[in-house]
């Protein structure tokens, strides 16, 4: 399956999620000094490889779930929007993404600051 389609079953999205980890991996091999991005990829490497391991237990034992997820999964990621809710279910959990959003802000300008 080529990378730009999105995945209309759980199969399919746990093929796209390991491909994905795979992929995040051979990238932090290629970003090993930049700390930021090597951070970025193995977290996106092992949670890919989670939401894989996640997806492929509820194909077999919860088909109507993952089949639901899947089809939850294609809508947030036809509408462009992974992050939004990300962002709702990071509040819901009592967790702080506006703080991980300004970490991001800085840690942006440092690298736009050094690129010059």
């Amino acid at each position: 399956m080529p990378t730009f389609e999105t995945p209309k079953t759980p199969t399919e999205f746990v093929t796209a999620m390991l491909r994905s980890t795979i992929e995040a991996d051979e990238l932090i091999a290629e970003r090993i000094n930049d700390r930021w991005l090597r951070e970025a990829h193995t977290h996106t490497s092992v949670n890919g490889f989670v939401a894989a391991l996640a997806m492929e237990t509820l194909r077999r034992f919860a088909s109507e779930a993952a089949n639901d997820l899947t089809e939850h999964l294609d809508q947030v990621i036809t509408a462009g929007d992974i992050a939004g809710p990300a962002y709702r279910t990071a509040k819901s959990l009592d967790l702080n993404p506006d703080q991980w959003l300004a970490e991001f802000k800085e840690r942006a300008a440092l690298r736009k600051a050094t690129a010059k």
